[in-house]
């Protein structure tokens, strides 16, 4: 019964691939390369020693490639090997660490279990990946062509936050800008060296991790760290909008990991995740984990009958079932993947297969009678701006198209926090509005109803302006500019950063303006 079970898996695993991702056609993308943390790891930390991964310690793997695991930390495969599956490579793109006399052909793969940007915990950083990749080139072993038209997927979801020591919400807000840094000054490295169409994975609510979700039973998502997931998606959402505007030919695009994980958990009993927030593999104690044995060999863990019924394997890591969920997401339905020239993953794979080099897909015209076609057109003009990048991730992480859809004139004016304005302000605030859950409503905040370019406020001087919020934003014209806020609390500093006339005008200010009584 055993080996029919086995069999049975072996089967399901290749007819499943087969009915979701199929089609990719006339292939060219004969190349995928990854980078990251455990989320793409697939054996690049040391089978033994102190430095051992988890991913080659059973029971990790006992679904495939069983019976023995194969460096991954999952039951089986994970999101790289879908992704190797959508395009239908030859081989499994190998973990460079084990590399040496493998078939590389098909790329291969830096990602190591546990590294981060700021913090490795110990293991390769993401740019100490890089080096690894770019010291990999010097053998030549691909064309620039095919470096050009390969594929890449980057996964740095969470460790650098899991090992931060800071104690305020104004270290965390300092320490998340550093990490997106990171993450961008790598992603800009990548296109420098021949790669130009990469996947960057954002941030899950990781909260819903059962490391978390165990003080709840695993019956539902904490909701404790979703304020600062949601601003490091947005500055990473900013930064390879930069990175697409500055680098010709760059087709970055996000991995909207947030959506798919929140789609994943509220349809799990619907897609046969019956088990929920449970892990399938748990320590027998609040010491051990899955994978530990004692000084005898004797298990110190369980695992669950029916390791199909779990989004989770262990109480950090989906299932293989669950990543085929979520890369199937990306792959076939549309709003999972953020900035791509496509809806779908697929299509956006296809429009890579139909160029020998890739070149940046031309911008369409955005609809300017629409609160749409509007924030686009200014999101587009900003994106030569990076001095905003910060706050631009910011208003577009809070949808303020749909927010316009709503507000039935469609007329805004934007006071827009430049990036230095963010280190400018003054660190209490910022602990007060992560505390208090006020994110949304400081970003909406800086909106105001109405349009008020430089020549209305000039010639009109209204005292006040009315905020999406229903706040009045007060204005001061003293002889040295033009403030906004309570007590003058920031500049103008670029009137007229962007204008639609008649619809929507932007100005820049040097402070994030502080809502009364946040």
């Amino acid at each position: 019964m055993e080996s029919r079970g086995t069999l049975t898996l072996v089967l399901l695993s290749v007819l499943t691939s087969a009915a979701i991702f199929n089609s990719v056609d006339a292939q060219k993308t004969t190349l995928l390369f990854a980078f990251g943390d455990s989320y793409a790891d697939v054996g690049n930390r040391a089978k033994r020693g102190p430095n051992l991964g988890k991913g080659w310690v059973y029971p990790y793997g006992i679904t495939w490639p069983q019976p023995s695991p194969a460096g991954r930390y999952s039951d089986g495969k994970t999101q790289t090997d879908w992704f190797a599956d959508l395009l239908e490579l030859p081989v499994y793109p190998p973990p460079y660490l084990y590399s040496a006399g493998q078939d590389t052909s098909s790329g291969v793969n830096f990602a190591v279990g546990g590294s981060g940007v700021a913090y490795g915990n110990g293991q390769v950083s993401l740019g100490a990946q890089v080096d690894n990749f770019e010291l990999f080139l010097r053998t030549d072993p691909y064309s620039k062509a095919a470096l050009a038209n390969s594929l890449t997927l980057v996964s740095v979801v969470g460790n650098d936050y899991l090992y931060f020591t800071g104690k305020t919400s104004a270290e965390l807000f300092v320490f998340i800008e550093r990490v997106v840094s990171g993450i961008q000054a790598n992603l800009q490295r990548l296109y420098d060296l021949g790669l130009r169409n990469v996947m960057v994975g954002n941030m899950f609510e990781i909260d819903c991790l059962p490391l978390f979700t165990a003080t709840t039973g695993y019956t539902k998502c904490t909701g404790h760290y979703i304020p600062f997931v949601q601003v490091h998606n947005a500055f990473l959402l900013g930064a390879v909008q930069s990175i697409n505007a500055n680098n010709p030919g760059a087709r970055f695009i996000i991995l909207d990991q947030y959506s798919a994980f929140n789609r994943l958990i509220a349809d799990a009993g619907k897609a046969g995740f019956t088990d929920g927030l449970k892990p399938c593999c748990a320590g027998t104690s609040n010491t051990t984990s899955c994978g530990d044995v004692d000084a005898s060999g004797k298990w110190l863990y369980t695992v669950c009958k029916h390791r199909g019924d779990a989004i989770f394997w262990d109480e950090m890591h989906p299932t293989m079932w669950a990543w085929h969920y979520i890369v199937g997401l990306y792959a076939n339905e549309t709003r999972y993947v953020l900035l791509a020239d496509a809806p779908t993953l697929k299509q956006w794979l296809q429009i890579n297969d139909d160029v020998q080099e890739p070149v940046a897909a031309p911008m369409p015209l955005p609809d300017l009678s629409s609160a749409a076609g509007q924030v686009q057109a200014a999101f587009n003009y900003l994106l030569d701006k990076p001095q905003y990048s910060e706050a631009l991730g910011l208003l577009q992480s809070f949808n303020l198209d749909a927010l316009l859809s709503q507000y039935s004139s469609q007329v805004v004016t934007v006071f827009l926090p430049s990036n230095d304005a963010f280190t400018a302000t003054d660190r209490a605030f910022i602990d007060r509005v992560f505390a208090q859950n006020k994110v949304n409503d400081v970003a909406l905040y800086h909106v105001v109803k109405g349009y008020f370019d430089l020549n209305a406020l000039v010639t009109g001087r209204p005292s006040f302006v009315t905020s999406m919020t229903g706040e009045q934003v007060p204005l001061f014209y003293p002889p040295e500019g033009m403030f906004v806020g309570f007590n003058r609390q920031a500049k103008v500093i670029d009137a007229n950063l962007y204008t639609a006339p008649g619809q929507m005008v932007i100005h820049g200010i040097d402070h994030v303006l502080m809502p009364y009584g946040v």
